[in-house]
């Protein structure tokens, strides 16, 4: 007996984040930001493929106002999108109500989609990833670097924190292969020492 894969009613194909994709992993990288315009706002966007299921963060310049989809396998995303998250687009975007014409987040996310740039090397920003995820992070207060904790030498048994290497990651991305492979937690501190 066979089963059908059914692709939930919301669903749709970013077929050409696929491309950027295959892109990001012939060249090594995880993650591509670029720019997306609609209604004359713009808005950064980072593809991030670190971690599985990949994420799309949008965050609105000059605003705090952001969102994520979760892509899923197939490069599948929801298109429906939470009351709050669809007002605040909205808002952002100065669209007012049209009860005859709704505004369609299914369209937002085609157009987006036949948005999306082809692949080109990008010099990497120190701290670039932050402005994503300041306030996912742990302790996102303490965001500077205040030296290693070694746990190998240590040998007390504790290692290094998934939260602690995703916060390296997001912070220090050169350091964090070293931490992950010899078990290294990155303390940090509230105070710019530079």
């Amino acid at each position: 007996m066979y089963f059908k894969l059914t692709i939930p009613k919301f669903f749709m194909v970013l077929s050409n984040l696929r491309e950027l994709y295959k892109s990001l992993k012939e060249n090594n990288e995880t993650y591509y930001i670029f720019e997306y315009r609609k209604n004359n706002v713009c808005f950064d966007v980072l593809f991030d493929t670190f971690n599985s299921p990949f994420e799309l963060h949008f965050l609105l310049k000059e605003s705090n106002f952001s969102f994520k989809i979760i892509v899923q396998k197939g490069f599948h995303i929801n298109e429906f999108l939470d009351r709050t998250t669809y007002k605040n687009l909205c808002d952002a975007l100065m669209l007012k109500f049209d009860e005859k014409n709704p505004f369609s987040t299914k369209i937002f996310f085609e157009e987006f989609n036949s948005k999306i740039p082809q692949y080109k090397q990008q010099l990497k920003e120190e701290r670039e990833l932050l402005k994503f995820y300041v306030s996912q992070i742990e302790e996102s207060d303490k965001l500077y670097f205040d030296g290693f904790i070694e746990w190998n030498k240590i040998n007390n048994g504790r290692g290094v924190t998934i939260r602690n290497l995703e916060k390296t990651r997001i912070l220090y991305p050169d350091l964090y292969e070293k931490c992950k492979r010899e078990n290294i937690s990155v303390r940090y501190t509230h105070i710019d020492k530079k």
